[in-house]
């Protein structure tokens, strides 16, 4: 990211707010879709935003993305940042922070929206997404917490395009989150620096099909579109049962599974009479090699970031 010259101060932080955001979680990559497939979950983040108002709420990991967001609005509009302290966040969430879940997006997602809505609306959607999305650094999150549904995005430099992906009727999420993270920064270190020319045409099939199964609801496709190369293996160093929970939930009646982010929830893609028999699958194979984790049912988010 290039190093930039903060504005020179215009004028003064003046009482504003509150405003409440509700974002979606998202769910990304799954499988073949590596950093540029995600979608918005029906599980949220709520998060109200007032600034300079004397009391600077919550101070969690969750609540400085909030408070970064805010400042990085501030910073485009070229006014004067308020202090981290002036700001005053408090943060619901369904949503566990580095889980695979989106958590962070969210929170940055709904610092924006709402600091944009509080100086008068004056970026568009499409800005803030660039801004949410290099805060994150991608955009596979925060296209789908902003905007809802499924989106499919390409970055090039600071650019981002999108393209929102009608998915077809009757799909459900199952999803498994065990009770330990796994780091992203570790998670992306164990990526290959190349791929063969075989793994390179293997993931762009799959990510090519697994785009037309989700539009066209050819589930069965699913299994094998979500057969990734590139991130999947190299990760499972740090979840080593991954592939054995995949394995089970697909026996149950999962058309497929991946690894939700960088992890550590593991999503299943069903339909609803197969829901909870695949949500006893995870829970069951999770149990049998010692993981505690919850296990949850949900829908795809059509609404995205809302002010409440």
């Amino acid at each position: 990211m290039a190093v930039e010259t903060w504005p020179e101060h215009t004028e003064a932080t003046e009482p504003r707010g509150p405003i409440t955001v509700r974002v979606p979680a998202s769910s990304a990559n799954l499988g073949t879709g590596f950093d540029a497939v995600g979608v918005a979950l029906q599980r949220y983040a709520t998060v109200t935003v007032a600034i300079a108002s004397g009391d600077e709420g919550e101070r969690s990991p969750m609540s400085r993305h909030v408070r970064k967001a805010v400042r990085e609005v501030y910073r485009e509009l070229g006014l004067e940042r308020p202090d981290a302290e002036e700001i005053e966040v408090s943060v619901k969430a369904d949503i566990p922070l580095g889980r695979g879940l989106g958590a962070s997006a969210a929170c940055r997602g709904a610092g924006l929206v709402a600091a944009n809505a509080m100086l008068g609306g004056k970026i568009s959607a499409h800005r803030i997404l660039e801004i949410g999305s290099d805060l994150e650094g991608h955009a596979d999150n925060m296209a789908p917490a902003l905007f809802g549904g499924c989106q499919v995005v390409a970055v090039t430099g600071a650019e981002v395009s999108r393209v929102a992906l009608p998915v077809a009727e009757g799909l459900r999420f199952v999803g498994y989150t065990p009770n330990f993270n796994m780091s992203t920064k570790k998670g992306r270190a164990l990526l290959p620096k190349k791929l063969s020319r075989k793994d390179a045409v293997h993931n762009s099939c799959r990510s090519a099909l697994l785009v037309a199964a989700l539009t066209t609801g050819t589930w069965d496709a699913l299994l094998t579109a979500v057969d990734d190369r590139l991130h999947q293996a190299p990760r499972s160093e740090l979840f080593p049962e991954m592939f054995e929970l995949f394995d089970a939930v697909v026996a149950a009646g999962a058309f497929a599974a991946y690894l939700s982010g960088g992890g550590s929830t593991l999503m299943a893609l069903t339909s609803e009479d197969r829901a909870s028999s695949v949500q006893a699958a995870f829970k069951s194979a999770g149990a049998d090699r010692g993981i505690v984790g919850q296990d949850f049912v949900t829908g795809i988010d059509t609404s995205g970031a809302q002010i409440l």
